[in-house]
């Protein structure tokens, strides 16, 4: 559970799960519990799957684009 940070974040829940499939290693992540569908939070679905692309590319070929290198989508960054 998020208990710091921006308040629209405060009360959500974060998880990740990690599921074997052949050679494959699928990352089911989710962002839950949102109080209400502000327009932060579809902000912060796109900023998550730009983390995961990150980490995926780190993984792979040991090269991510972590924070500040990553793709910027708005003025929240």
């Amino acid at each position: 559970e998020v208990i710091a940070g921006n308040d629209d974040w405060n009360g959500t829940r974060i998880s990740f799960d990690l599921k074997q499939d052949g050679n494959y290693v699928i990352v089911l992540f989710k962002h839950m519990d949102w109080r209400e569908p502000v327009e932060f939070m579809h902000h912060c679905s796109t900023k998550w799957a730009i983390f995961l692309m990150s980490l995926k590319s780190l993984i792979e070929t040991g090269k991510g684009s972590p924070n500040p290198s990553d793709v910027k989508i708005d003025n929240w960054n």
